[in-house]
């Protein structure tokens, strides 16, 4: 197990290195001029002298690959740069949005896995039945439906016809529990209705597969119910499938909270990320590419460990 760890650490390691690399190249190739996007408000962005000190400020004049070093080396340490638009610390609007959208994951996460898992395990244990026909149509919905035109008709039918959620907006749980959970629930319901949908198609699948073959006969043949056959036997080996498609829905869900965020009006990560877009503010945007891409490495990391300690043949392999 020991080296089947540093395998997957030292090919996580040179894919860190690579993503650096290209982060900060993609940042780069924003159409605009962030100093320029900055300074459209002000006076002085006629003067060629300001905006060329502004520019030396953020060190924009030097050479790529001295940027690119320096922006690293201070990185690396903790200093994120500060953001063009706002003149704020990176690090600093990164710590006060970052509860905001992991409290979104946290209600959308417990919505798919709370739900799809359930769903898949009575789909698969009642299939080809009238109940099977009515879970799988809901989950084939939950996975086609996009999730715009989702949130804009929760929106009208839950928060406008029947005012029983807020329409947007977010309110910290500090200052009122009750409201703030009222306003994370349109939201996370419909960030998590994607992943319910395949956890619950996975979970049907590798349960129907692994139900079908000898090993689950003979656990029968000794005498078992039903429900320990299922829970003992054959949830443990379906649940390297849905591990798969867990790793999967999480980098969906992280770039679905981009348009969320901005739907619902929530003052997270993915609004501060998309208003540094249309600002071009390059270190806002590197710093949230280079969170979002580690968050989704890592968690491919675990998946990977999973798969070996859920099945030791990977282990071996």
């Amino acid at each position: 197990m020991a080296r089947y760890i540093s395998i997957r650490l030292f090919h996580a390691s040179i894919i860190v290195v690579i993503l650096t690399v290209l982060v900060f190249v993609i940042a780069r190739l924003i159409p605009g001029d962030g100093v320029l996007a900055a300074m459209s408000g002000s006076v002085d962005m006629s003067n060629p002298a300001v905006v060329e000190h502004v520019r030396a400020e953020y060190g924009l004049n030097d050479p790529i690959h001295v940027q690119f070093l320096q922006w690293l080396y201070k990185f690396v340490r903790g200093d994120w740069g500060i953001s063009i638009g706002t003149g704020e610390r990176v690090l600093d609007m990164f710590w006060r949005r970052l509860p905001v959208t992991l409290e979104l994951f946290l209600f959308a996460t417990i919505w798919a896995v709370g739900v799809g898992i359930p769903v898949g395990l009575l789909s698969a244990l009642w299939r080809q039945s009238k109940l099977d026909f009515v879970l799988m149509t809901g989950t084939i919905l939950g996975v086609s439906i996009p999730s715009f035109w989702e949130a804009i008709v929760l929106i009208y039918l839950l928060a406008i016809a029947l005012p029983i959620f807020p329409p947007s907006g977010y309110v910290p749980f500090s200052e009122d529990p009750w409201q703030n959970i009222l306003a994370m629930i349109l939201p996370s319901f419909v960030l998590g209705t994607h992943s319910a949908g395949l956890l619950a198609r996975y979970v049907r699948s590798s349960l129907l597969e692994i139900i079908g073959q000898d090993f689950i006969r003979t656990a029968r043949a000794k005498g078992l119910s039903e429900r320990a056959v299922i829970v003992i036997h054959a949830l443990k080996p379906a649940l390297i499938s849905v591990v798969t498609v867990f790793g999967l829905s999480w980098g969906s869900m992280l770039a679905g909270a981009f348009f969320i965020e901005i739907i619902f009006a929530i003052p997270g990560l993915g609004r501060m990320s998309v208003d540094a877009i249309f600002q071009k503010d390059f270190p806002v945007i590197q710093a949230t590419l280079i969170v979002v891409s580690l968050n989704i490495l890592l968690v491919n990391l675990l998946v990977d460990l999973l798969y070996g300690a859920l099945d030791p043949r990977v282990r071996i392999g």
